[in-house]
């Protein structure tokens, strides 16, 4: 089961809000038991991963 969650927060190059959208894959057994982050997206510059090490447990 895959799910989307949009974050508000602010861009660590300019300071400007931005939203990132993270599609997760919701874990499925005891052997993985987290979510798994499947896509990030910044809506200031859509190329950009740089945060997207924040949203990985």
């Amino acid at each position: 089961m895959e799910y989307t969650k949009d974050y508000k927060c602010k861009c660590p190059t300019d300071a400007s809000v931005v939203t990132h959208t993270v599609t997760y894959k919701k874990g499925s057994c005891s052997r993985y038991p987290e979510d798994i982050m499947l896509s990030f997206v910044c809506s200031r510059n859509s190329a950009c991963v740089k945060c997207s090490q924040n949203y990985i447990d």
